[in-house]
């Protein structure tokens, strides 16, 4: 009885850890035009590789990361950002969906001796 009850509910735990909430917050993405456009325009922008460097458009991958952020409702983007991964991989596909690695790295690595002139020309990292 309390299974066919916990069944119907969407409660029965076996079925809850199989689902993916990050997919569903995906899908759920897809069904809204403005949603879909927006996102289908940055995940272009920050994982388009430019030549001759081989390196997305930092700027642009901002500008569009923004434009999803303010101009789609929270219900969806919440979902997207807060949704829960059971996994390793379901986590790494969360954060390049969300945090594509254009959007963080640098073309060129900086040295120790470079990080040290930052700090140091930052009055709170001295």
């Amino acid at each position: 009885m309390d299974r066919r009850r916990s069944a119907g509910t969407g409660a029965d735990p076996a079925v809850s850890a199989k689902s993916n909430h990050c997919l569903d917050a995906a899908k759920a993405c897809n069904l809204n035009d403005n949603c879909k456009k927006l996102r289908s325009s940055y995940i272009s922008i920050c994982n388009r590789e430019v030549p001759p460097a081989a390196r997305c458009n930092r700027r642009r991958c901002h500008k569009a990361l923004r434009q999803f952020f303010d101009r789609v409702p929270g219900e969806y983007t919440y979902r997207m950002l807060f949704c829960s991964c059971q996994d390793q991989a379901c986590a790494e596909r969360r954060r390049q969906t969300i945090l594509p690695s254009c959007s963080y790295e640098d073309k060129e690595k900086p040295n120790c001796l470079d990080l040290r002139g930052v700090c140091r020309a930052d009055h709170l990292c001295r």
